[in-house]
């Protein structure tokens, strides 16, 4: 019997990019009496396009602005940050004047239009966000829920993405395989927010110092949190890495000279938005999406919280036709139309598809899982050579398998046979190894072949003991 495991896993490489006359392939070779049939089939696959509508996007990373693509319509994010606190804060002891509070986003990436003439308005939230709520992360929030709309903002700001509303600065960002440094330039938007919020920031402070005792007790008793969104302009996506809040005051100290305190110096105390404290992201995106999702002769993938791909296997004409097979290898390939756009500032091609199965895409994000390769798994881009434009995921047998025995236990629910091609972003280690992802939200879109009149194809090897 351990020959006929060996021939198995010789006849897998043998046949397989077969098809089913190859059945038989390699029976010269084998004694009488250990024959395996063996051989591969192909099937349809049948995919549509379908909205994501909102995605869990617990990231530290916030997005602003707005863009309108001529294809797939108009696009908004806008984002609610709270600040942390350290442990045990404390201001200087001889504050005099509260001077200023100012709001510092960093981002060195954007999209869109760097000098296009943009306007951002930061309003502070009357409602603590709900700290072990899943749909705080979901880009469906509703900011209207913790703030009032109704009230004075805190600060007006025109903006673009480079040039004069905007300090840069350039720093090593990485080296490349020649151990030269990779300069890139990153930039702040400085926004000055009203002096009586820091006043009252500071009063605070004065009116009890366990407001300050650590970052809980300052989101619920000092500041809950701004929200940040944009009011006028189009054509600019910021990508923020780092949100500060800094408050300016002067305070006195000791003097050299007369060994009092009696030298007035200026200070600032930093608030930042951390992964300790809510960091939440809209999106929104107009009902052209609607439209597209209905177009039958191919599909998209549109991030971020744009359109997925779905793919319903066909694990009851497999499981049919393989009632006494192992199911060794089976791969299916999503090939992308090359296409040229003729906007003047192109999304960019998602590089990693995630593949999973369609009941089990909240649960993945939301655990923060990563691809085990048995139900969910990973594809790169290929932009070149034999496999261009392509994304093969080389073995799904596992999950094929899964959804047999799910249907041979009777346990399968409504979408037990589909899964979802997601864009992601991949996490790495140290020696720049994927150990995760996340949902992809950059400004990023594709047009793959497929679509509900345009089937692809599973290739599936498989062996009969």
């Amino acid at each position: 019997m351990k020959l006929k495991y060996l021939y198995a896993l010789l006849l897998t490489a043998l046949v397989y990019s077969c098809d089913d006359a190859t059945t038989g392939i390699g029976d010269s070779t084998i004694a009488a009496g250990d024959s395996i049939p063996a051989g591969a089939a192909t099937y349809n696959v049948y995919t549509r396009s379908i909205l994501a509508d909102s995605v869990y996007a617990r990231t530290s990373t916030a997005y602003l602005g707005k863009y309108t693509d001529p294809h797939f319509g108009e696009f908004s994010a806008d984002f609610i940050a709270q600040f942390n606190c350290t442990d045990d804060f404390e201001f200087p002891d001889s504050i005099q004047e509260i001077t200023g509070l100012q709001l510092r986003m960093m981002y060195v990436n954007y999209f869109g239009d760097a000098s296009n003439a943009m306007r951002m308005q930061v309003d502070t939230l009357n409602k603590v966000i709900p700290e072990k709520e899943l749909n705080t992360f979901y880009t469906s929030i509703d900011p209207t829920q913790y703030y009032d709309d109704n009230s004075k903002p805190v600060a007006r700001k025109a903006f673009a993405a480079t040039g004069p509303s905007v300090n840069d600065s350039t720093f090593v960002s990485g080296y490349d395989n020649n151990y030269n440094p990779i300069y890139s330039t990153y930039y702040w938007q400085d926004v000055r927010l009203s002096t009586s919020l820091g006043q009252h920031m500071y009063n605070k402070y004065k009116e009890d110092k366990n407001n300050y005792k650590n970052a809980q007790n300052f989101i619920n008793n000092v500041l809950k949190g701004v929200y940040v969104h944009c009011t006028h302009g189009d054509g600019t996506i910021l990508y923020i890495d780092d949100i500060q809040l800094r408050l300016s005051f002067t305070y006195l100290i000791e003097s050299k000279s007369t060994g009092k305190k009696d030298s007035l110096v200026h200070g600032a105390t930093l608030f930042a938005a951390t992964k300790e404290v809510i960091q939440a992201n809209r999106f929104q995106n107009s009902d052209r999406l609607k439209e597209l999702i209905t177009e039958t002769e191919h599909t998209y993938l549109k991030t971020p919280a744009g359109i997925y791909t779905e793919a319903t296997l066909p694990i009851d004409e497999i499981a049919e036709r393989h009632l006494r097979d192992t199911l060794n290898a089976a791969t299916i390939t999503f090939t992308r139309y090359n296409e040229k756009s003729d906007t003047k500032f192109p999304m960019g091609i998602p590089q990693y598809l995630l593949m999973i199965r369609k009941k089990d895409i909240h649960d993945f994000f939301e655990k923060n899982e990563t691809f085990d390769g048995l139900t969910s798994y990973l594809a790169t881009y290929s932009g070149s050579g034999e496999s261009a434009n392509t994304y093969a995921f080389t073995n799904i047998a596992p999950l094929i398998t899964t959804c047999m025995n799910e249907k041979k236990e009777g346990k399968q629910d409504k979408d037990w046979d589909k899964v979802v091609l997601i864009p992601v972003k991949p996490e790495t280690d140290s020696s720049d190894n994927i150990i995760g992802v996340k949902s992809n939200l950059d400004m990023e879109s594709t047009r793959l072949i497929g679509g509900e009149n345009n089937p692809i194809k599973l290739q599936v090897l498989y062996t009969t003991f």
